[in-house]
């Protein structure tokens, strides 16, 4: 019985993650400016999903510009919408999400793309676990480069340990 409400509850969550994502690609590009989420200085949502960071080339912009390394400044987020959708932190946050509801879900008992049923829960952990990582560098880049917060962000860092935390309390 409590297996089944875990599950149920990791399902909840991932759904409330990929609604969350997709509010916030939604606000990546949105050209206007969203005071729904800016509570002074310290919580700013727009300024968080507007910068260089919010998309994979941050971490060339964080690189090169912030650190200096001597390497080329990549930014793929210029190429076209579609690169542009598919590079941005929240729509991969998005994807990440249903991939992992759909492992739960629809594919429980199924094979996608080589991970077998009996593979499924690690999986689960596995890119949540990725999911944490990726969303640990994001936080750094809130607190120590561009000293606000998202407030949504931290909704979908809270929503990722917690996934992670059911998953490593679930048994197959």
């Amino acid at each position: 019985m409590m297996k089944n409400k875990l599950s149920i509850g990791l399902n909840i969550l991932l759904i409330v993650g990929m609604l969350v994502s997709l509010l916030l690609t939604y606000w990546h590009f949105t050209p206007s400016v969203s005071k729904f989420c800016t509570f002074g200085t310290a919580l700013d949502c727009d300024i968080v999903n507007k910068s260089p960071y919010a998309n994979l080339d941050g971490i060339s912009y964080l690189l090169t510009i912030d650190f200096n390394f001597p390497l080329p400044l990549i930014d793929i987020s210029e190429i076209n919408f579609l690169f542009d959708l598919l590079t941005s932190n929240a729509f991969i946050g998005f994807l990440t999400f249903l991939l992992i509801f759909l492992l739960r879900t629809k594919f429980r008992n199924k094979t996608l793309g080589g991970i077998t049923p009996e593979k499924n829960l690690k999986w689960t952990r596995r890119l949540l676990l990725l999911g944490l990582i990726y969303g640990a560098y994001l936080l750094f880049i809130q607190s120590y480069i561009l000293q606000t917060y998202c407030l949504f962000c931290l909704i979908l860092d809270t929503i990722l340990l917690t996934s992670f935390i059911i998953s490593m309390n679930l048994k197959k």
